[in-house]
């Protein structure tokens, strides 16, 4: 009979105890649970090219600037390292050029490749991503004619993103971004290279 109490109380005790290892849930497991975010961008204009400003080599900035909203929707993972993601833009442009002031929309549909299995993920969480889409202005940038000689509207999009998120707190993250818009070497309508854009932004996942 005592045999039978023990086997029972064991048996209760394993049912109700917490699951190891969800407790030890890691932190990039904790970051994936989620396949919506929405992000809020910041940025400031460089007259890098994107080589240089993806490496960060100082160039000048001017009083032109960009304040941007993001929504984001994970769409698959392989090779459990990488992921591949959808995100919509609407940026708003503003700041002043060498002909006077110009206030325009962007709008921006692009695919992020990502790659987040960093050693140091438990203490930070770490991503590094790189995009590619098309960017529709609502007027041509004076400021991309001026520097290229030459621009449109519709432009390719690319981006270079870093994101860190503490572990402790799975659903945000700041973001580090390079925004370029370009003709990919005369492609479209024959504009090489845009505008570029440090960017700073905050995300949150749901």
């Amino acid at each position: 009979m005592k045999v039978f109490i023990i086997l029972v109380l064991l048996g209760l005790l394993s049912v109700s105890a917490p699951c190891h290892g969800a407790e030890q849930e890691s932190a990039v497991d904790r970051v994936r649970d989620y396949n919506w975010s929405v992000s809020l961008y910041n940025g400031v204009y460089t007259d890098r090219t994107v080589g240089k400003a993806t490496f960060n080599i100082p160039g000048k900035f001017e009083k032109k600037y960009m304040h941007g909203v993001g929504l984001s929707r994970h769409l698959t993972r392989f090779r459990d390292d990488f992921s591949l993601e959808a995100e919509a833009m609407f940026v708003k442009h503003h700041g002043r050029h060498k002909q006077g002031y110009q206030d325009y929309e962007e709008y921006i549909a692009v695919l992020l490749l990502r790659y987040d299995n960093f050693p140091w993920n438990e203490y930070l969480h770490t991503s590094l991503a790189v995009g590619d889409g098309l960017s529709l202005t609502s007027e041509t940038p004076e400021r991309e004619v001026q520097i290229r000689d030459n621009s449109q509207r519709l432009l390719n999009y690319l981006t270079f993103e870093l994101a860190m998120t503490l572990p402790k707190y799975p659903r945000y993250s700041l973001v580090y971004r390079i925004h370029h818009r370009s003709g990919v070497f005369g492609l479209f309508g024959g504009v090489r290279g845009a505008s570029d854009f440090y960017v700073l932004g905050l995300r949150y996942r749901f």
